[in-house]
């Protein structure tokens, strides 16, 4: 099976972001206090930092895919702390990246919950972070979150879907099955993803909402 992630981060064709070479840590942390709340991603990869603007179509499937983590969370009886574009940063991995939504689960949120800043030096990774590929950026963020452990990465890369799990030797392979969410497949994502981006959000969110509680009704089932 393929493997997810590579390190060939300096051949991928530029994009409409602009990557400034040589910048140093302390440099990183200026621009994210300089960009502050604006909607602007700021990617770091030991030297190399990439600025861009997420476009509609961009924030318009992160959105989706969210919505269905609540719902998911809300039937399953998950515990969950969101933490959408929060910065992901550790100066000893000299990296940085801000995904496009990041969720805690269970024992995870609770570590987390109620914090006004994280630290990953002592709180946990993200267990599910949402990264949406509408543009191609130069630097390899998902090396960059495997090198965090953030366990399960939900990547929509314009028509696809693919639920990514890190694995031993730190890359990411694609499954059929979420990690997070036992029994959820990711091809019925893919099609409720598929869906959404076309149909009324409010039947769109009642069907999804039906498929979530059908989920819990089997899982509970099973046991």
């Amino acid at each position: 099976m393929a493997t997810a992630t590579a390190g060939s981060r300096r051949r991928i064709p530029a994009t409409p972001g602009i990557v400034i070479r040589g910048v140093a840590w302390g440099d990183y942390q200026a621009m994210l206090r300089i960009v502050g709340e604006r909607p602007i991603r700021i990617t770091y990869d030991r030297g190399d930092m990439e600025v861009f603007v997420p476009s509609f179509g961009h924030n318009s499937d992160a959105y989706l895919l969210g919505r269905m983590v609540e719902f998911l969370t809300e039937e399953l009886e998950v515990s969950i702390v969101g933490g959408d574009t929060t910065t992901l940063k550790r100066q000893d991995l000299d990296r940085g990246a801000e995904p496009d939504k990041c969720y805690w689960f269970g024992a995870s949120a609770r570590r987390v919950r109620g914090k006004r800043r994280l630290d990953l030096d002592r709180d946990p990774p993200p267990d599910l972070v949402i990264e949406v590929d509408v543009t191609r950026t130069s630097l390899d963020r998902l090396e960059i979150f495997a090198a965090m452990g953030v366990p399960e990465v939900w990547r929509s890369r314009g028509q696809s879907l693919q639920f990514l799990h890190l694995q031993p030797d730190g890359t990411y392979r694609p499954r059929v099955s979420s990690r997070n969410f036992p029994g959820l497949k990711v091809a019925a994502l893919a099609r409720f993803l598929k869906a959404g981006r076309t149909t009324d959000s409010t039947p769109w969110m009642r069907s999804f909402r039906a498929f979530a509680r059908e989920l819990a009704d089997g899982r509970e089932g099973g046991r």
